[in-house]
């Protein structure tokens, strides 16, 4: 089977958010760090990349069936999922920051670790599509 470029890197994305993730957890966690804070800012980035995947999905799937409204219903579709996206990012981030930050100023930290985590899946993001443009070029 015959993958789009799109869907590979999505693919490899997440596995190696995973090993990423598992080794900075290790590290944190040597380091007596809030590790398992870590690793929630790296499942809320991953539940939030697996949210952008669907609706791209649903945005291609739509432009084939409906190629007349599809706009319309696309950027409908779009706001509706950024909106999502960001009720999840920033339940979770307000959650910690209650659980963890509000009063106590120490637990700022677990915050920026937890951000931390969301961040590893764009970076990964990121490499994994210079990586790979660089071999398509080539």
């Amino acid at each position: 089977m015959n993958r789009p470029l799109d869907q590979r890197i999505s693919i490899l994305v997440v596995p190696i958010t995973w090993v990423v993730a598992a080794i900075v957890a290790i590290i944190l966690g040597v380091c007596k760090q809030d590790w398992i804070y870590y690793l929630i800012g790296v499942f809320t980035g991953l539940l939030n990349f697996g949210l952008m995947l669907k609706f791209n999905r649903r945005f291609v799937r739509m432009a084939e069936l409906d190629p007349d409204h599809a706009s319309i219903v696309a950027k409908k579709q779009a706001w509706f999922g950024l909106l999502l996206r960001l009720l999840v990012f920033l339940g979770v981030f307000i959650a910690i920051y209650f659980k963890r930050a509000y009063g106590n100023p120490n637990g700022i930290w677990s915050l920026a670790i937890a951000f931390g985590g969301y961040a590893t899946v764009k970076f990964v993001l990121i490499v994994v599509y210079l990586i790979f443009r660089r071999k398509v070029s080539e």
